[in-house]
C-alpha cells in the first residue's frame, strides 16, 4: 500500500537525517564551546597586552618628563664629578622619582654611554650602557621603551637587590623540555630611555627600568581585571604567566601546595613554538598541573629577539562541563523531534499518497518534454489542492521561463560579439594612433632642440624659455605615447619578456639618471645612488629600463624640490630587490590602495598629477611578468618608496641581449 511505503521512506529519512543532525550538533556543540572559548582566551590575551604596554608607556612618559627637569639637564651639562653637591641632588631627584613610580632602577648615561649617575644604591659609576639598544636610541634623540633581558652583573651594578630577586630555582616540570641548567639568574625588565637635551644638542640620557621577575603586581593586576574573581572549586578560573625564556618569572599559576609555580617550565610543544620558531601559541595546554585553553605570544627586545613570553589561560574544565550539559539538552530535543516527525508522516502519507500517483505521472511528462494536461485537482487536503495549484503555475512558469530565457541568450551572444569587436577595434586604434604619433613627433623634437641650440638662427630669452615649455611636453607626449605602446602590447598579451643578462647600474641607471639628468637639475634634487656594479638581472633590459624609467619620473615629478632620490638593490635569494624611494609629501593609505590601477593618478594640494595614469600600472605588469612583485610604501609628509623584485642573472646566463 502506498501509504506504508511513503512511511517508511519517511521514516528512514528522518531517522537518517535525525542521527545525522544528532552526530553533527554534537561535534559542533563541543567544537564551538572550545572554540568560543579560545577566542575568549585571545581576546584575553590581546587585553594583558594592552595593560602591559601602557606600563611600558606609562614608564616612557615618566622617564621623559624626569629627563627634561633642569637639575638632570644641568648634571649632565657639567659633569658630576666637577660637581659632588649637584650629584648629591640628581640623586635625590632620581630616588624620589624611582619610589614615587615604583621604578626598581634609573641611570644617566654621557652621550659616550658611560654611567655617570644612579638613583639607586649602591650608586654604581662608570660603566658603558652602548651595546644597550633603547639607550643608544635615546642618545640619538628619540625616547623609547622595549623589553630586555640583564644579566646578573647587570642587575647588580642597577641596584641592590635585583639580582637577588631575579634568581630563580628552575623546577622539574611535566611535558617541559629537559635542561641542564638548575637556576634562572637573568631577568626581564621593562626599560625606558629619553634624551636629555640642552639648546637642541643631546647632552645625555636618562633610562628607567622595572623588573618583571617576581613582579606579582602586573599579573595580579591583568588576572583582576580580565578574570575578575572566577572560580571553579577553589580554584581561579584564568591565570596570568611572564616567562623569560621557559622559566616562569611571574605568575598567577599556583603548585599542588598553593605557592606560585615559579621557576616551572613550559611544555616543549609551546616552547618549539614560540620561542624556536617566534610565533604564537593558541590551544589546550597542560598548565603545571591542569589543562588550559591557552594563548602564549612571544616578547621581543627592540632588536627583534624573542626573550620571553606573555601567558593567559582559562580552565578547560568549565568549558567541558558546559559543552557535556549542552550536548544532553541537545539529544533530548533531536529524539523528541524525531518521534514527533515519525508521527506527522504516518499521517500526511495517507493524505498525499492519491493525488502524489497524479503528480508523478505529471512530472515524468514533463521530465519527457510534453505539454501535457494540466494536473487535476483532487479534494483530498488543502495542503496537496495546493501543491498541485503551484505544480501547474510551476509548469505554465517554466515553459515561459524557457522560451524567454533562450531568446536572452541569443542577444547575449550577439552583444558580446560585438563588445568582442569593439576591444579588437579599440586596441588596434591605439596602436595605429601611438605608432603614427611617433614620427611627426621625433621630428618636433629634432627641430626644437636645433631651436634651442641656435642652429636655426639667433633666439632671445622669451622664445628660448618658450622652446623650454615646448621641449617639456614633447617630452611628456613622448612618455604618454611609451605609455600607451605598452598598454596595447599588455592588452592583446603580447607583454612577454626576452630575458637576457642585465647590468642593472650600467645598462639600466646610468643611461636613466642621465636622460632626466636636466629634471634632476631643473628641481635641484639629488641622487644617492647605492646599486653597485655586481648587481646582475635575468630579465628583459627594455622592460627593466621602462619600469626604473617610470619610478625615475615619479620620483622627481612628486618629490619635494630640492629632496633627495635613493636607489637600492640587493640579493635576495635567486632575486633582486630593488627600491626607489624620494622625500616628499607622501602618500596615504587610501592612495597607495590604487597606485597601480590602471588610469589611476593621485592629486596633492601640492602636485596636479600629469599623464595617463599608466606607469605604475605598466610598471606592475612588468614586474609580474618577470615573477617579481611590486608594492609601494610612505610616511605621510616624508617619503615614498617603491620596492619590486627581479630575477637574479644565473652564473651561466648569457651575455646580454637587446630588449625586444
Amino acid at each position: 500500500m502506498l501509504r506504508y511505503k511513503l512511511f517508511r521512506w519517511f521514516a528512514v529519512i528522518v531517522l537518517i537525517f535525525g542521527a545525522l543532525a544528532g552526530w553533527l550538533g554534537v561535534r559542533l556543540i563541543g567544537q564551538r564551546v572550545v572554540e568560543e572559548a579560545q577566542r575568549r582566551v585571545r581576546s584575553d590575551l590581546n587585553s594583558a597586552w594592552a595593560v602591559y604596554d601602557a606600563q611600558l608607556r606609562q614608564l616612557e612618559v615618566i622617564v621623559h618628563l624626569t629627563a627634561i627637569r633642569p637639575p638632570l639637564v644641568e648634571a649632565c651639562a657639567l659633569p658630576p664629578s666637577q660637581n659632588p653637591a649637584r650629584a648629591a641632588e640628581v640623586r635625590g631627584v632620581l630616588g624620589k622619582v624611582r619610589l614615587d613610580f615604583n621604578i626598581d632602577f634609573l641611570g644617566v648615561v654621557t652621550p659616550e654611554g658611560r654611567v655617570i649617575l644612579r638613583g639607586a644604591p649602591p650608586y654604581h659609576e662608570g660603566d658603558f650602557r652602548t651595546d644597550n639598544p633603547v639607550i643608544a636610541k635615546a642618545l640619538s634623540g628619540s625616547p623609547n621603551s622595549g623589553s630586555l633581558v640583564l644579566s646578573r652583573s647587570e642587575l647588580q651594578l642597577e641596584a641592590d637587590g635585583l639580582a637577588e630577586r631575579a634568581f630563580l630555582a628552575i623546577q622539574d616540570t611535566l611535558h617541559a623540555r629537559p635542561t641542564l641548567e638548575k637556576a634562572e639568574s637573568r631577568g626581564l625588565v621593562m626599560l625606558a630611555a629619553a634624551p636629555i637635551e640642552q639648546r637642541g644638542r643631546v647632552i645625555g640620557a636618562l633610562y628607567a627600568g622595572v623588573l618583571l621577575n617576581r613582579n606579582f603586581d602586573f599579573v595580579d593586576r591583568v588576572q583582576s581585571l580580565v578574570f575578575s574573581q572566577e572560580r571553579v572549586d577553589g580554584v581561579p578560573t584564568g591565570t596570568v604567566t611572564m616567562f623569560i625564556g621557559e622559566t616562569r618569572i611571574a605568575t598567577t599559576v599556583r603548585t599542588r601546595n598553593g605557592n606560585r609555580a615559579l621557576g616551572t617550565r613550559i611544555s616543549s610543544e609551546v616552547a618549539e613554538r614560540v620561542l624556536d620558531s617566534g610565533g604564537s601559541w593558541e590551544g589546550r595546554a597542560f598548565v603545571v598541573r591542569d589543562w588550559y585553553l591557552t594563548a602564549y605570544d612571544p616578547i621581543r627586545d627592540p632588536r627583534g629577539a624573542v626573550v620571553g613570553m606573555l601567558y593567559v589561560g582559562t580552565l578547560e574544565r568549565p568549558f567541558r562541563d558546559l559543552s557535556r550539559a549542552m550536548i544532553l539538552r541537545y539529544v533530548s530535543l533531536i529524539a523528541l523531534a524525531l518521534a514527533a516527525a515519525l508521527a506527522v508522516a504516518f499521517f500526511v502519507a495517507g493524505r498525499l499518497s492519491e493525488p502524489l500517483h497524479r503528480l508523478a505521472e505529471a512530472s515524468q511528462r514533463m521530465q519527457r518534454g510534453e505539454a501535457g494536461p494540466r494536473v487535476a485537482v483532487g479534494g483530498s487536503c488543502r495542503e496537496t489542492d495546493d501543491l498541485i495549484g503551484a505544480f501547474n503555475d510551476m509548469a505554465e512558469a517554466l515553459s515561459d521561463r524557457e522560451q524567454r530565457l533562450t531568446a536572452a541568450n541569443a542577444e547575449l551572444a550577439h552583444a558580446n560579439d560585438a563588445l568582442t569587436a569593439l576591444n579588437h577595434d579599440y586596441m588596434e586604434t591605439l596602436q595605429f594612433v601611438s605608432h603614427e604619433l611617433k614620427s611627426p613627433l621625433a621630428s618636433m623634437m629634432n627641430y626644437t632642440y636645433l631651436l634651442r641650440q641656435g642652429l636655426l638662427g639667433p633666439i632671445n630669452d622669451r622664445q628660448s624659455e618658450a622652446l623650454g615649455v615646448v621641449a617639456s611636453n614633447e617630452r611628456r607626449l613622448v612618455d604618454m605615447l611609451r605609455h600607451y605602446l605598452n598598454l596595447a602590447r599588455i592588452e592583446s598579451g603580447e607583454l612577454r619578456p626576452a630575458p637576457a643578462r642585465v647590468a642593472l647600474l650600467a645598462d639600466t641607471l646610468q643611461p636613466a639618471l642621465a636622460a632626466h639628468e636636466p629634471d634632476l637639475r631643473a628641481r635641484r634634487m639629488r641622487v644617492d645612488n647605492r646599486v653597485g656594479p655586481g648587481i646582475l638581472l635575468q630579465a628583459d633590459p627594455g622592460l627593466v629600463r621602462e619600469v626604473f624609467e617610470n619610478l625615475l619620473s615619479n620620483a622627481i615629478k612628486y618629490g619635494r624640490e630640492g629632496g633627495l632620490i635613493s636607489l637600492h638593490a640587493q640579493p635576495e635569494g635567486d632575486r633582486i630587490a630593488c627600491a626607489v624611494r624620494n622625500e616628499g609629501p607622501g602618500l596615504t593609505a587610501e592612495q597607495i590602495g590604487r597606485l597601480f590601477q590602471k588610469f589611476s593618478r593621485v592629486e596633492s594640494d601640492a602636485h596636479r598629477a600629469h599623464g595617463a595614469g599608466l606607469g605604475l600600472f605598466i610598471s606592475r605588469k612588468i614586474v609580474e611578468a618577470h615573477g617579481g612583485t611590486i608594492a609601494a610604501a610612505s610616511q605621510p609628509g616624508e617619503w615614498v618608496e617603491f620596492r619590486f623584485t627581479f630575477p637574479r642573472a644565473r652564473e651561466e646566463a648569457a651575455p646580454p641581449a637587446a630588449a625586444t
